[in-house]
């Protein structure tokens, strides 16, 4: 990542506020139940890290920081969008920023999960957009690209435009962009991810847990055994 902090630097302040964990083979220590329904041996709970107003506007500068790093046009655009809840806070910080760095206002909004599973689906419920906008997704960790998928769908059903980058904390995921989005991230940091019927902490006895629901699972998942 081009910016004023390096990868490694996010990661040492990820660790620093505890919000990176890596499971470490003992088979009493629970591991993660990801979003997706697969299983991994890690996570970064990026909200650790945006609970501090000070580390989420260093996060936002990066980003756009890394952003004029391409050819991104910062006059091409009208909001900031990203999928709830994980990425609220972050939308909102960036719009900030950007509006500040720009003669006219960046806007935000956040779309919410209409159902679960195979037919899930992302809508404007408490925000919405206007016809016509150009749309800026953020997300706060990408794992599999799907909640960027359907961010997208969202916002094009509403008739926005969607551009093609998109920015977030972390890229867990292996990719370089999602639907020929252009990936830009603070931290780019491959982790293991499997199906249940696959996972091999299952098969020693390891129990998958959300990692953050309900809050105590955080503790769990650090706990020493």
């Amino acid at each position: 990542m081009l910016g004023i902090r390096t990868d490694e630097d996010w990661i040492k302040l990820y660790e620093e506020k505890g919000a990176l964990w890596w499971h470490d083979g003992n088979p009493k220590r629970p591991h993660a139940l990801l979003t997706s329904g697969k299983h991994s041996d890690g996570f970064f709970n990026s909200e650790l890290v945006m609970e501090d107003p000070n580390s989420l506007n260093d996060a936002c500068a990066d980003l756009i920081m890394a952003l004029r790093t391409t050819d991104f046009n910062f006059g091409s655009f009208e909001r900031v969008v990203g999928p709830a809840m994980g990425a609220i806070t972050l939308v909102h910080d960036l719009a900030r920023l950007i509006s500040r760095r720009r003669s006219w206002p960046c806007l935000r909004a956040y779309v919410e999960k209409k159902d679960k599973g195979a037919s899930a689906q992302m809508v404007f419920r408490r925000t919405n957009i206007r016809s016509g906008e150009h749309i800026l997704l953020a997300e706060d960790v990408l794992t599999t690209g799907a909640s960027v998928d359907l961010t997208a769908k969202a916002v094009e059903d509403a008739g926005g435009v969607v551009l093609p980058y998109i920015v977030m904390l972390v890229n867990r995921s292996g990719l370089k962009e999602v639907s020929g989005r252009k990936i830009v991230a603070l931290i780019d940091r491959p982790m293991s991810t499997w199906i249940p019927s696959e996972c091999p902490l299952c098969r020693v006895g390891s129990e998958a847990i959300h990692p953050k629901t309900p809050p105590e699972n955080w503790k769990l998942l650090n706990d020493v055994y």
